[in-house]
């Protein structure tokens, strides 16, 4: 390409040799084509780096690639090469994982909500589809709307997703900024910190992007360590927002390691819920002194997002009383026996 594009979509793959070719062949039949794509193989041990090659030999102008030649182990340093590359040369930039499905107007979408908004983030409504069965466990974030202006007025940034594969950012907001390198929460905890150097956030409430479900992926696997590590980053986030932030902080450590959190312990039987549910209570009291005084965590500010809201107002009594593992228990009822998925 004789010039710099708008976009570079960053993809990450980790032995997606039958899943690759389908994510690229979705970018390439994009309806907004002003992109490049620069391809990450964390040194997969199958096909995977053969299929980028015949991608980058088939499309020279529009695919680059980076073949690590030792396996880093986690998706945050695999994307963290991509942001030390110097190969990111779009003036926004979008993080995708190789088996990502998505919209053949995600890009466009995405664009011109900044423009419109004046934003430096997009960010759009996807769904979370289970790859056994391709069975669709939730539907989020289809109440976004028009634009959140930032430091946030209310609590809608906690509510967002952190993900990063359906936001489209600016890289000047990004700079020298990398992804810490815990297993989960770690893309929450590097949006979060983009978002404070943001004015605005456009969204779009279409759901442009399908996330792959696993019953094997890392997410479903969480590790103690991980959890500590999340906590312990929005730990330091909230000793060293401004006001503005605080209150959105701290609703967002609430709804990840006082809920998301403690489902992935209930859900992974090689880590202690007890142990879990008792340090996660000790850390809302010792950080949050248990989030009292925080208008964000009173049910006149929760209800308005309907039964998600009550949940998270009753959540926060039982930790206070420390019973919270009743709610637990039921969630993992209700999911076993209709078959969806909660998120927070």
């Amino acid at each position: 390409r004789s010039s710099m594009p708008e976009i570079t979509v960053v993809i990450t793959a980790y032995r997606l040799e039958k899943q690759i070719g389908g994510c690229l062949d979705e970018l390439l039949g994009q309806t907004f084509q002003d992109f490049n794509v620069l391809v990450v193989d964390d040194c997969s041990p199958d096909g995977t780096a053969g299929v980028i090659r015949g991608y980058a030999a088939g499309y020279p102008d529009r695919i680059r690639a980076v073949y690590l030649s030792e396996n880093l182990g986690s998706p945050a340093k695999t994307r963290n090469a991509a942001l030390d590359s110097n190969l990111i040369d779009g003036k926004y930039v979008l993080f995708l994982d190789g088996d990502d499905h998505v919209e053949p107007d995600l890009l466009e979408c995405l664009y011109s909500a900044c423009r419109k908004e004046g934003a430096e983030v997009a960010v759009c409504a996807y769904d979370r589809v289970e790859v056994e069965t391709g069975r669709v466990l939730c539907h989020e974030l289809k109440w976004l709307s028009g634009a959140i202006g930032l430091p946030p007025a209310g609590d809608e940034v906690a509510f967002l997703n952190g993900a990063l594969w359906n936001k489209l950012i600016r890289m000047d907001r990004i700079g020298t900024l990398r992804i810490p390198d815990f297993q989960v929460g770690e893309d929450t905890a590097f949006a979060l910190k983009v978002f404070q150097r943001c004015g605005r956030i456009a969204c779009v409430p279409r759901e442009l992007a399908h996330y792959q479900v696993r019953a094997d992926s890392v997410i479903a696997n969480t590790q103690e360590a991980t959890m500590r590590a999340f906590a312990g980053e929005l730990a330091a986030q909230y000793a060293a927002a401004r006001d503005g932030w605080r209150e959105t902080i701290a609703l967002l450590s609430f709804l990840h390691i006082g809920l998301s959190m403690a489902l992935r312990a209930a859900d992974n039987p090689s880590v202690s819920l007890g142990r879990y549910l008792k340090s996660a209570r000790a850390y809302m009291r010792d950080t949050y002194h248990f989030y009292r005084g925080m208008r964000c965590m009173r049910l006149s500010s929760l209800r308005r997002h309907g039964l998600k809201g009550l949940v998270v107002w009753l959540s926060l009594w039982m930790y206070r009383a420390g019973c919270f593992r009743l709610a637990v228990g039921a969630n993992r009822l209700l999911t076993r026996l209709f078959h969806v998925d909660f998120k927070f």
